[in-house]
C-alpha cells in the first residue's frame, strides 16, 4: 500500500492540502494514521479524495456527498463505492488526447483555419490550451486525415460527423433520461443509494451505457449496409442504362 503525507496526498489527487483538511473537518475524509506528529494516508484516502473532488465538480454539494458516503462507513466494500464512482463520474468516451502546436495545426488546416477550429471546438473534438491545440479524439481525426487522401474536404467530413453527433446526442439524452426516470419513479426525488443499493445502481448505469453503445453501433452498421446496397444498386442500374443508351446511339 502506498503511503502519503498530506501534501503528497493532495498532489496525487490533484487538489490542495487545505481541501484535504476541510474534508476531514466535515467528516467526508477519514483521519490519517498518526505516527508521532505526522499523519499518514493510504490508497483508500486517495480514492475517497478523488471521489469527493469529482462529485463536487459535477455539482454535488458537500451535504449530498456526506449523505452519499454515510452508508459506506459501516464496513461497505470500497470496490462497490468506486464502481458507482466510475459509473457516474468517469467519462464514457475516449480519454486519449494529443497536443499539437497551434502553428502546425493552422498550417495543416490552411486558409480557413479559424473557422474549422471553431467547428471542431464546438463539437468537442478540440480544446485550445494556450499555444497548443489538444485533440480529444485522435483516432477520429486520424480517420478524417486518411479520407482527405481520397479527395474529401475537412468541411465535408466535419459535416457528416456533426450530423452523427447530433443524432447520437439525442439518443444519449433519451437513455440518461430513462435511467433518471427509473430512479425517481422507484425511489423518489433526491434519493441516493446506500448499502447494497450502491452496487446495483452502478451495475444499472453500466448496463445502460453498454446497451446504448451496442445499439448505436448495431443500428448504424445495419443502416450503412442497407444504404450502401440501395445506392450501389441504383448506381449500377443508372450506369447500365447509360451504357445501353450509348450503344444504341452508335
Amino acid at each position: 500500500m502506498t503511503e502519503y503525507r498530506i501534501d503528497d496526498l493532495a498532489r496525487a489527487a490533484g487538489t490542495t492540502s487545505r481541501n484535504v483538511r476541510a474534508y476531514q473537518e466535515r467528516g467526508l475524509l477519514p483521519p490519517p494514521e498518526k505516527r508521532g506528529r505526522v499523519g499518514i494516508y493510504g490508497d483508500a484516502h486517495l480514492e475517497r479524495l478523488k471521489l469527493i473532488d469529482t462529485l463536487l465538480q459535477r455539482g454535488f454539494t458537500t451535504a449530498h456527498i456526506d449523505d452519499f458516503i454515510t452508508g459506506w462507513e459501516s464496513g461497505k466494500d470500497l470496490t462497490e463505492v468506486l464502481g458507482l464512482q466510475h459509473a457516474v463520474t468517469e467519462p464514457w468516451s475516449r480519454s486519449d488526447t494529443v497536443s499539437i502546436e497551434m502553428a502546425v495545426v493552422r498550417e495543416f488546416l490552411g486558409g480557413d483555419a479559424d473557422g474549422q477550429l471553431d467547428r471542431l471546438v464546438d463539437l468537442g473534438l478540440v480544446q485550445i490550451e494556450g499555444e497548443n491545440c489538444v485533440f480529444t479524439d485522435p483516432a477520429l481525426l486520424s480517420g478524417f486525415s486518411s479520407l482527405l487522401d481520397y479527395g474529401f474536404t475537412l468541411d465535408q467530413l466535419v459535416d457528416v460527423h456533426e450530423k452523427l453527433h447530433n443524432a447520437v446526442d439525442g439518443i444519449a439524452k433519451d437513455l440518461i433520461q430513462a435511467a433518471k426516470d427509473r430512479i425517481v419513479d422507484q425511489h423518489g426525488v433526491g434519493w441516493l443509494p446506500e448499502g447494497d443499493e450502491v452496487a446495483g445502481t452502478a451495475e444499472m448505469l453500466q448496463t445502460m451505457r453498454e446497451l446504448g453503445v451496442a445499439s448505436v453501433h448495431s443500428a448504424l452498421a445495419r443502416a450503412l449496409d442497407a444504404n450502401l446496397q440501395r445506392e450501389l444498386g441504383d448506381y449500377l442500374a443508372a450506369a447500365i442504362g447509360s451504357r445501353s443508351d450509348a450503344d444504341e446511339s452508335d
